[in-house]
C-alpha cells in the first residue's frame, strides 16, 4: 500500500527499526514465577496466615488521587495482602487493586515501609478465586492482564512512515490506541514514547479511530512503570 505524506505523518529514518523477531507468548499472567519466600512472610506485619504466591501483577488505583500504578503483589491473606507499589502510597489512603482487566478488591493502606505497602480489605476474600488465572471468563471472553489508562502522546511507525497517536490504555501484552488512519489487521506497528525503547506490535482490531495492539513481547513491570513516568498528556 502506498501513502502520501500528510500532517503529522513523515518518513522514517534509516536508523528507526523494529526490535526484533515475533516472539510473543500467550500471555503475561507467567512472566514473574519467583515465589515469595520464608523472609517475606516473616516480615509481614498480620497475623493471619500468608499464602506463597506467585509475583503478581496488579494495577493499584487510588481512590483519593485518583491515580494509577503498578504494583508487584508479594503474598496474601483472606484479609489483605503486601505489594511492592511503584508509586508513593500513604497509610489510610483509599485504594482498589486489581490481579486481572475487570477484578477489583477495595482496601486501605494500613502500613508502608520504602516502596512496600500493606493493604487491608474492606471485606474477606476467597483465596483461590484471587490467585486463579483462568484464560477465560465463562462468557467466553478471553482474560487479560491489568491495563493501565494513560490518554498521552506517542509515536506510531508503519509502513516506512511516523506519526502521532494517543495511547488510551496499556498492559504488559498490548496497548489501545487513538489514529485516524486505517491499517491492516495483523500489519506490524512500532509505537514509542519519547526516547523510550519502543515496542513492536501488532493490529489486533480496529473500530473507528480505536486499535487493539499485541506486543511482541512481554514490558516488564518496570519498563512499563518508566512508560508511565514519561507521558505526556494530550
Amino acid at each position: 500500500m502506498i501513502m502520501v505524506p500528510m500532517e503529522n505523518i513523515y518518513p522514517l529514518r534509516a536508523t528507526d527499526a523494529f526490535d526484533g523477531p515475533y516472539s510473543a507468548d500467550e500471555d503475561g499472567f507467567d512472566q514473574f514465577e519467583n515465589i515469595s519466600t520464608s523472609a517475606d512472610f516473616e516480615s509481614d506485619r498480620r497475623g493471619q496466615p500468608r499464602h506463597p504466591t506467585a509475583m503478581r501483577v496488579a494495577r493499584l488505583s487510588s481512590n483519593v488521587h485518583q491515580v494509577e500504578a503498578l504494583g508487584l503483589l508479594r503474598n496474601v491473606s483472606e484479609g489483605g495482602m503486601m505489594i511492592d507499589a511503584y508509586r508513593g502510597f500513604s497509610v489510610g489512603e483509599r485504594i482498589t487493586v486489581s490481579l486481572l482487566d475487570g477484578d477489583r478488591i477495595e482496601g486501605s493502606v494500613v502500613w508502608t515501609d520504602g516502596s512496600t505497602i500493606g493493604v487491608q480489605f474492606s471485606s474477606k476474600i476467597a483465596i483461590d478465586h484471587l490467585l486463579a488465572k483462568p484464560r477465560t471468563l465463562a462468557d467466553g471472553t478471553r482474560v487479560r492482564p491489568p491495563r493501565l489508562t494513560l490518554n498521552c502522546k506517542a509515536v506510531i511507525r508503519f509502513g516506512g512512515y511516523m506519526a502521532d497517536i494517543e495511547i488510551c490504555d496499556i498492559s504488559q501484552r498490548g496497548a489501545k490506541i487513538r489514529f485516524d488512519r486505517s491499517l491492516a489487521i495483523d500489519s506490524r506497528v512500532q509505537i514509542s514514547i519519547n526516547h523510550l525503547r519502543p515496542v513492536s506490535s501488532s493490529v489486533k482490531w480496529q473500530v473507528e479511530k480505536l486499535i487493539g495492539l499485541e506486543f511482541h513481547r512481554t514490558l516488564t513491570i518496570e519498563e512499563l512503570s518508566t512508560w508511565m513516568a514519561h507521558t505526556s498528556p494530550i
